[in-house]
């Protein structure tokens, strides 16, 4: 379970995010859902440990994240996929260097071993013929997946987080990103945070949902209990 418990987070003194209570089941995704600077990405960054709260607490899979020291957290980090806003891929390697880029650096694998689950993962999100390619090769979609394989590399994870996935794309190449998202959650059974504010993608991915505004969680529930709600600010969301 990933578990935000009474938390709030910022930097330095500003707060950004206010007493959350958040709970994402075993093998369950959750969307964070809110306007632009609503502090959804913050959340992100407490579960990474990159932001420790200020208050309150964060727990992952049973560990206290703001807890862990220096080594331990490096050893978490390697159960986490991130998949970062547009892909955030290096240009100057190819694909296939992407994907393997954290084995190389974090690992004593040989060669063949590397190459052998890069292509793996590459097989996963059916990209496998452009692992030679450069980033600049590749359309959008593309770029999204192969993101999506690289936060998978150093082990099949326990948690994915997804900053915006679907930004900039398509709505034709939107569904098949979010369908992948659904396959990573059903065959390796992650729980998944992702943050989103476009609601279709939302709904598509997400097995609860959580509305943030004004720094804290206002409604946290099932596609149903969204859709129901009364509150101004979701009515307007769904309305739009």
């Amino acid at each position: 379970m990933i578990q935000f418990e009474s938390v709030s987070l910022g930097y330095g003194d500003k707060v950004v995010v206010s007493d959350i209570n958040i709970a994402v089941p075993e093998g369950k995704t959750m969307v964070i859902l809110g306007d632009s600077g609503s502090g959804k990405s913050t959340l992100l960054k407490g579960v990474l440990g990159i932001l420790h709260p200020m208050s309150g607490r964060i727990t992952v899979d049973g560990d206290s994240v703001g807890d862990l020291d220096e080594k331990d957290i490096l050893l978490y980090r390697q159960r986490i996929g991130m998949v970062f806003q547009e892909g955030a891929l290096f240009d100057s390697l190819t694909v296939g260097e992407n994907v393997g880029f954290w084995l190389w650096e974090h690992t004593d694998w040989p060669d063949d071993r590397i190459e052998e689950r890069v292509r793996t993962l590459l097989r996963f999100v059916k990209l496998e013929d452009v692992i030679d390619k450069r980033p600049e090769a590749l359309s959008g979609g593309m770029k999204r997946r192969v993101a999506i394989a690289r936060a998978m590399a150093p082990q099949d994870p326990k948690v994915m987080l997804y900053d915006e996935p679907t930004t900039g794309l398509d709505p034709f190449t939107s569904r098949s990103i979010c369908d992948l998202i659904r396959q990573v959650q059903a065959e390796f059974r992650v729980m998944s945070l992702v943050v989103t504010h476009d609601l279709h993608d939302a709904f598509r991915v997400g097995d609860l949902f959580s509305f943030i505004h004004d720094s804290k969680v206002i409604l946290t529930g099932d596609r149903k209990t969204i859709e129901e709600s009364k509150d101004p600010f979701i009515r307007t969301f769904l309305s739009t």
